[in-house]
């Protein structure tokens, strides 16, 4: 009798632990919103089958499933349940419906998720130095494009700085010298492939560092999902899409850019630093 109960307490418990797995996540938020019993709804919070929303006059929320693209935009006031599918109104306008065009892993939503509300929960900052020549973009990441606009801070130069961009043999693709910091190579990079580039004064080297280009169909998938960025949800998709394929600075430059356009959003601070 003791371990059938014992048996079925577990399945209980595993039935609890599956039902509390997020099915979707917040895209969007304006105005208002929460969740019942838990408090204010947070953007990019994850949404477990079951969860009640209560959004007040004004309110909008929008609510994407990663496993199929679909979004519902909540508008307030009203109440509303998650569902495994979709989402429904018990009181107020039922939400309306469209398909995401492209999609990131959900495994990136989570974890880009768990970033901005770690971030946000830090409050030191490391000041950087200010004498050196500092390579700015891009450095230690993929990049979406195939002519890259270089950028690096730091040191001012009477003479103006010499940049190098070197393959993985090591042969120059291009070398010039430019007066401002920063520097578009006339010449189209290959994708899939390592390159390292090199800042320099008269003086010699100042600073070197390296990036890699996106595969062509990652660079594909980048510039369909950012012809479909219509919307503010449609722009965090594409956020999300630069993470998932490893471009960082661009992923970080996309949510500076959502943070310049929604500044009562502070997640989104948080993932451009």
């Amino acid at each position: 009798m003791i371990a059938r109960l014992a048996a079925a307490l577990l399945a209980a418990a595993a039935l609890t632990a599956v039902a509390a797995e997020p099915v979707a996540f917040v895209a969007d938020l304006q105005g208002n919103a929460t969740v019942e019993g838990n408090g204010r709804l947070g953007f990019l919070a994850p949404l477990a089958e079951g969860t009640r929303l209560l959004l007040g006059t004004g309110a909008r929320v929008a609510v994407t499933y990663a496993s199929s693209g679909a979004e519902f935009t909540l508008g307030g006031p009203g109440e509303f349940v998650v569902g495994a599918a979709d989402v429904k109104a018990e009181r107020g306008a039922q939400p309306t419906r469209r398909t995401v065009q492209v999609m990131p892993q959900a495994e990136v939503i989570a974890k880009v998720s768990r970033t901005a509300n770690a971030s946000l929960r830090m409050r030191g900052i490391t000041p950087r130095p200010v004498s050196a020549v500092i390579l700015e973009y891009p450095t230690n990441t993929r990049i979406v494009t195939l002519q890259p606009t270089l950028r690096w801070t730091g040191e001012a130069s009477a003479e103006p700085f010499q940049v190098a961009v070197t393959d993985p043999a090591g042969k120059d693709v291009w070398k010039g010298q430019v007066k401002p910091a920063m520097a578009k190579p006339p010449v189209k990079l290959a994708p899939a492939t390592i390159y390292k580039w090199t800042v320099m004064t008269p003086a010699g080297v100042k600073a070197e560092g390296s990036f890699e280009t996106v595969s062509a169909d990652a660079m594909a998938r980048a510039q369909k999902s950012r012809a479909a960025a219509k919307s503010f949800s449609g722009r965090v998709m594409h956020a999300f899409l630069l993470q998932e394929i490893g471009a960082t600075q661009d992923a970080r430059e996309a949510w500076a850019a959502l943070s310049r356009e929604r500044p009562d959003l502070p997640e989104l601070a948080a993932l451009a630093k």
